[in-house]
């Protein structure tokens, strides 16, 4: 399948699931945590996140820099490109992939709410091998979406998208959870 052909299909599939998932997240919306957990969520992950068109073009740069001088990879992705490879179930590591993610990040940008966005990200994301939504992982803290979440389970719950939980958690994967 072409490049062309490829985004086209998954442009349909962005499409279908997103309003899908809007439903989902009903119940975050009016929750004090949800608040909570967007903004823990942009200080870790994308804090141009109300700045940028879908993707970071200071982030992207920053990371083909690093990846030139110091040989060394490092994230750019904003949160709606961490979206669409959830959704798309892409995580080939390549310049296409990439291209693709930018193309329908900024789609996804212009056209959803960002924070719905973001929300819709945390209700999907994989937080570990036994929490592979944020209703998993919230039931490990004997929580639900209606409740109350203080600021270190928040912190807590974001930390496991750059460090989803093992099935065995060693003491180094702790403290970097922690």
């Amino acid at each position: 399948m072409n490049f062309i052909s490829q985004v086209k299909k998954d442009l349909d599939i962005l499409k279908k699931i997103i309003p899908q998932e809007s439903t989902k997240i009903e119940s975050l919306l009016t929750n004090i945590s949800a608040d909570k957990l967007v903004n823990f969520l942009v200080v870790a992950e994308d804090h141009r996140y109300k700045y940028h068109i879908g993707f970071d073009v200071i982030a992207i740069f920053r990371a083909i820099l690093k990846n030139i001088v110091y040989k060394t990879s490092e994230g750019a992705s904003t949160i709606e490109q961490q979206l669409v490879r959830v959704i798309i179930n892409d995580y080939k590591r390549c310049l296409s992939r990439k291209i693709k993610e930018i193309i329908l990040a900024s789609y996804v940008k212009l056209v959803f709410d960002k924070r719905k966005l973001a929300l819709i990200y945390l209700n999907i994301a994989y937080y570990g091998t036994r929490y592979q939504s944020l209703e998993a992982i919230l039931r490990k803290y004997n929580l639900t979406k209606k409740d109350t979440i203080d600021d270190c389970i928040c912190a807590e719950i974001v930390a496991r998208l750059k460090y989803p939980e093992p099935l065995v958690c060693s003491v180094h994967r702790k403290k970097q959870i922690e």
